[in-house]
């Protein structure tokens, strides 16, 4: 899909790393009007701000907000390792993405949001949960618990070599520090549908990382987002999952939502599976998750 340029390209800084993002300011603000909420929306795994993470911030922008999407370090031109996912550092440049709206013109400091995504819907929880400056969390298709969600899409021998797999890349890395490389998919484990996705979207761009060290599948491990979901109560979530979902399967996303204080809601996109939550693969079921994103912020931000 085609988008005309209606951002404009800028960076911040994180952990002394530059940030690439895109920033969206809203066509009918103009410098002197009263200022406007803003939305970061948060991509997922393997994701980019420009690779099927453009919708989002396309119709948040269309609706009125500041939108800032940006690549988490290591990934799209973002400076930083490839090949390299940590949930922490990619988290920090989440809160370094709130800290860079304030500063724009025409955002109301007051009234940040989060939409995230697959595991930007992750990272949605962990950081609202840890900052109060976000006031409004959306996430869709989430990651709850980095080891049940990798442990819930294998059988169960899978499980336990897989495991060990990357223990012993981690013993190697403390006691060498080198590193063990291995293909995305052997740690995002895809389905058929995922898989299609990867091959006829993803792995279409000359930045996308087709593998990653096995330290990103532990860091993975221990990212436990619904373990502080309470913590963001009384500042309101809307959950979004897909009933098919074979990638995150909804359990992930069911156990998060019982784990939130309120006000909340859950919403279930029917017979879709994850991609399906994207407007490039599923127009239909995307429709759904937009129309209840925007009026989550719209009564809410």
């Amino acid at each position: 899909m085609d988008y005309e340029k209606v951002w404009d390209e800028v960076e911040f800084y994180s952990d002394g790393k530059k940030i690439a993002a895109y920033l969206y300011r809203p066509k009918d603000w103009k410098p002197g009007d009263p200022p406007r909420p803003a939305i970061c929306v948060l991509h997922g795994y393997s994701g980019m701000k420009d690779v099927y993470g453009m919708d989002v911030p396309q119709w948040l922008w269309e609706s009125g907000y500041f939108v800032l999407s940006h690549d988490y370090p290591g990934f799209g031109v973002s400076e930083g390792e490839r090949g390299r996912h940590r949930p922490l550092e990619q988290a920090q440049s989440v809160y370094d993405g709130v800290t860079y709206l304030q500063t724009i013109e025409g955002v109301d400091p007051e009234r940040i949001g989060y939409y995230g995504s697959s595991y930007g819907g992750a990272h949605a929880i962990w950081c609202a949960a840890f900052d109060e400056r976000v006031k409004v969390v959306v996430s869709a298709v989430m990651v709850s618990d980095g080891a049940r969600w990798m442990e819930s899409v294998r059988r169960p021998h899978e499980w336990q070599d897989f495991k060990e797999q990357v223990a012993e890349a981690e013993r190697k890395r403390v006691l060498t520090g080198e590193k063990t490389m291995i293909p995305l998919p052997e740690i995002m484990l895809t389905d058929p549908h995922t898989q299609m996705v990867l091959d006829q979207f993803h792995s279409k761009s000359a930045r996308y990382n087709p593998e990653y060290d096995l330290e990103s599948a532990a860091a993975n491990m221990r990212y436990k987002p619904e373990w502080v979901a309470h913590k963001i109560s009384p500042r309101p979530v809307l959950m979004i999952y897909a009933e098919n979902d074979n990638l995150v399967p909804p359990q992930e996303q069911l156990s998060c939502y019982a784990a939130l204080g309120e006000p909340k809601k859950l919403v279930m996109l029917p017979e879709a599976q994850h991609y399906e939550s994207y407007q490039f693969c599923n127009a239909d079921k995307h429709a759904i998750q937009k129309a209840e994103a925007l009026e989550w912020f719209g009564k809410y931000l």
